[in-house]
């Protein structure tokens, strides 16, 4: 019973953290408030277990957590932003502590993969069912006015909640080589994994799943298949290149455009500004700024000139917009995560959780997937899968260890036999 309730709990507070899916139809106040109390409640629930744990990737969350918290602390100290104010801005953020209460619970590995592959489906459903009636705003929000309009050859519409979905793609990928049982459901989940980053337009988007692809099916093939496989990947995208559909036409366009801009590109300036500029005292370029109420407080009025005026948006770049409200520290833990993510190793049917990571690197300076609550969530499910296959399997690693020391000790069979069969019932 107590296991279904935590089920239950944690697939309720995945959509209340995707703000379900920003849903225009759902009160947003009752959206806000629902929100807050139950990030909140995570947040307090969470905190017991903070240093419980160690190795893997335990210190990282926490340098990312703290960061977070005392980052409003410093929006009062550089900008005289009231902690009410920081509040209602930085819960979003604060999930990240959900990471340590998974870990106490020890849910299994298994539920949290259905969780959200069921997420990652209902994602693709959802904004099929918005781009069909694309004349009415449902999800998410226009890039600009008031309706979803073409840009680059296509209905441009950026469906909130993507890291659920890029996530869910990249269960799928490993299940499809790993020979699952529903490997016809995986093949499909993961055919629109490449088909909904199209449809999107959205260069990063496109090109961090098509690389995971190619490398996903490229590292263990033999010499002559890769050779093969190479081949046709760059046949196929010289193809597209020359091809006549829309969507290519307008996603190419747009780098080509971008790339003549050179340094007067709009995200490179931000970037420089947000990195040199932006913060009025030391403290606050160590520490960060705190993020931003949005039009409300002074801190959050600033920063809205400096997208009206110069087109400046701390969600176009990145890392650097973690650095800016949260400090090197949290930068730091971000550092550590990527790092982990490069030499940890984990048993491979879990080897999706390092694409994932991987794609949020990949995508780390032009986008706010590293912190934005479209994301967050997936990344806590990410880190938490990884954690915990690393951990037992550097357990089973010492377990071999001393079985190889000791191979003729039948007490240490006796030892071993029962905990073997329990991992095998797990």
């Amino acid at each position: 019973m107590k296991e279904k309730l935590l089920i239950v709990y944690i697939s309720l507070l995945v959509i209340i953290c995707l703000n379900f899916f920003d849903a225009k139809f759902i009160n947003p106040k009752i959206v806000n408030y629902l929100g807050f109390f139950a990030v909140m409640g995570t947040v307090l629930v969470s905190s017991v277990y903070i240093f419980d744990r160690k190795g893997g990737f335990v210190l990282p969350v926490q340098l990312i957590s703290f960061s977070i918290i005392f980052s409003m602390v410093m929006a009062l100290f550089s900008w005289g932003q009231g902690f009410k104010d920081s509040l209602f801005e930085t819960y979003q953020y604060m999930i990240w502590f959900l990471f340590f209460l998974l870990l106490h619970w020890k849910i299994s590995i298994r539920t949290l993969e259905k969780i959200i592959l069921f997420y990652g489906v209902l994602y693709i459903i959802l904004y099929l069912f918005q781009y069909t009636n694309s004349h009415t705003v449902l999800f998410g929000k226009p890039i600009s006015g008031e309706e979803f309009s073409e840009e680059r050859g296509a209905i441009r519409i950026i469906f909130p909640g993507a890291g659920i979905f890029i996530l869910s793609i990249f269960i799928a990928i490993t299940k499809i080589t790993i020979n699952d049982r529903y490997k016809w459901l995986y093949t499909g989940l993961a055919g629109m994994g490449l088909i909904v980053p199209v449809m999107q337009v959205t260069r990063q988007f496109i090109a961090g799943m098509f690389l995971i692809f190619f490398y996903h099916f490229f590292k263990s093939q033999s010499l002559l298949k890769k050779s093969l496989i190479l081949g046709a990947f760059a046949g196929g995208l010289l193809i597209l290149a020359n091809s006549d559909i829309p969507m290519i036409e307008g996603v190419i366009e747009a780098q080509q455009r971008d790339t003549k801009l050179g340094k007067d590109y709009i995200r490179i300036q931000a970037g420089e500004y947000f990195l040199t500029d932006f913060s009025p005292n030391t403290l606050s370029q160590i520490l960060g700024n705190g993020a931003p109420n949005w039009g409300i407080s002074s801190y959050g009025k600033f920063v809205e000139r400096l997208s009206n005026t110069h087109e400046y948006f701390l969600s176009d770049v990145g890392i650097i917009a973690v650095y800016a409200m949260f400090g090197v520290f949290a930068v730091v833990g971000f550092g550590l995560m990527w790092y982990k993510s490069l030499v940890l190793t984990i048993a491979k049917e879990h080897v999706y959780v390092k694409y994932y990571l991987w794609y949020l690197l990949f995508t780390s300076f032009t986008s706010s997937s590293v912190y934005h609550y479209h994301y967050v969530i997936a990344t806590i499910f990410a880190l938490y899968i990884y954690h915990r296959s690393y951990m037992e399997q550097k357990k089973w690693d010492i377990i071999s260890l001393l079985i190889k020391k000791a191979p003729d000790s039948m007490e240490t069979k006796k030892i071993l036999t029962p905990v073997k069969e329990e991992k095998m019932i797990t």
